[in-house]
């Protein structure tokens, strides 16, 4: 499961990731123990969060640190970060809540309004590779390296949306939803 090591004795190569498992160990059983559901478990994308854990059990996490964005306790690396997010939760300054009637209901207008913190969209995901359409070096077919017949000039377009960009497709989609409901008028 989650958080469990599969070493004999439960070692751990590096502290990091040490620290990381029994911070999932204790908010998970504080899950167990606050909602009597033995399969209790904290999820780390917002969707299942909300899912399992805001509806599902009834509880938030409160007390993110807000200089961390919310994600998969995996995504983040260095020791001080893991510390200082260990250290929130252990203090009791980070912890499970009830949920309450307006905290669902706020969730159902708006699903951010119910994540434990900030979610970044900066943080970056592994790229492709970056000889994405380069011809890699045949030795075999073109012993002699002899110029192609075709130019490859690589990728047209660029490797992540602007936030400039998506604003202005989604201009595009609201004009035409709007010409459409007026055409059916």
């Amino acid at each position: 499961t989650l958080g469990q090591t599969l070493r004999p004795g439960g070692q751990f190569a590096r502290l990091e990731t040490k620290l990381r498992s029994q911070l999932r160990q204790s908010m998970n059983a504080e899950l167990v123990r606050l909602s009597g559901f033995t399969r209790a478990e904290m999820r780390w994308t917002l969707d299942a969060y909300l899912e399992r854990v805001f509806y599902s059990l009834g509880f938030k996490l409160v007390g993110w640190p807000p200089d961390v964005p919310f994600a998969n306790l995996s995504n983040f690396h260095g020791l001080p970060l893991i510390k200082h997010i260990r250290s929130q939760w252990t203090s009791g300054v980070m912890h499970f809540a009830p949920v309450t009637d307006a905290d669902r209901e706020n969730a159902r207008r708006d699903r951010l309004s119910a994540a434990p913190g900030s979610l970044s969209h900066d943080v970056r995901t592994p790229s492709s590779r970056s000889d994405i359409k380069a011809r890699r070096d045949r030795p075999k077919t073109n012993p002699e390296n002899l110029p192609y017949r075709h130019v490859r000039n690589g990728p047209k377009s660029a490797k992540e949306v602007s936030a400039e960009a998506e604003a202005a497709a989604d201009a595009e989609v609201w004009e035409a939803r709007e010409r459409a409901a007026a055409s059916e008028i």
